[in-house]
């Protein structure tokens, strides 16, 4: 897809799309969000070789989508800042424990709050970062799998389980075949790139990719192997 295309949606979606009307969106897969998330984390690992502050981290993704994909400066910019402002962002990028089930199950909250998802959905997400906990990548790639991609979702679900499984296995190719970084808890960062994926997207899809891609390198960071 032409990055003009892409320019032109994210323009749509940020006028037409109110933060309290959230039904199916359009050609959800035109964004691409599971492969720009690996593009917006193999570039922030390319520019940086430092750990740096979680709010930088947000300021390499806006460069990114705004300097690599040609995307508004002042879109972009008011919904990074729209997500940082919100109380899920502080518990996941600024806590010194951010492998802790109640900071990603607050994101869950946020998402059934905003999102309108149902118990059913949330529930099955709830499942997935709970066997994460124990299980290894590919153990939790196969419960991703058959019961979050595969299964018959209508409305917004059909949304966010696309975007969370998208992104999961993406994620999933990333850290366990791009890059050369081993991780500790690789299966709950994989899936956190995942839950990031789903909160961005109460903002709309371009800022799933940019909580995800972020989310994915502030956690990974504080858990290298």
């Amino acid at each position: 897809m032409s990055l003009f295309l892409l320019s032109v949606m994210l323009l749509i979606a940020c006028e037409n799309q109110p933060a309290d009307d959230h039904g199916v969106i359009p050609d959800l897969s035109s964004y691409e969000i599971g492969k720009m998330h690996n593009e917006a984390l193999a570039y922030y690992h390319s520019k940086n070789t430092d750990l740096v502050a979680p709010d930088e981290v947000m300021r390499f993704m806006e460069d990114f989508l705004i300097s690599n994909k040609n995307l508004d400066r002042e879109i972009v910019m008011e919904g990074t800042k729209k997500i940082m402002s919100t109380p899920e962002y502080n518990l996941m990028f600024n806590s010194k424990s951010s492998i802790d089930q109640n900071n990603i199950l607050a994101y869950l909250d946020a998402v059934k709050k905003n999102m309108n998802a149902s118990d059913k959905l949330i529930n099955t997400l709830r499942q997935a970062f709970v066997l994460g906990v124990e299980a290894s990548p590919a153990e939790a790639k196969l419960f991703i799998i058959n019961n979050i991609q595969n299964r018959s979702w209508s409305g917004i679900d059909k949304d966010l389980a696309y975007v969370f499984s998208d992104v999961f296995l993406h994620s999933y190719d990333y850290w366990t075949k791009t890059t050369e970084k081993k991780l500790k808890k690789s299966t709950l960062i994989i899936l956190y790139d995942a839950g990031g994926a789903i909160h961005g997207m109460i903002f709309g899809p371009i800022f799933s990719i940019i909580e995800s891609a972020a989310l994915s390198a502030v956690v990974s960071e504080k858990y290298p192997e």
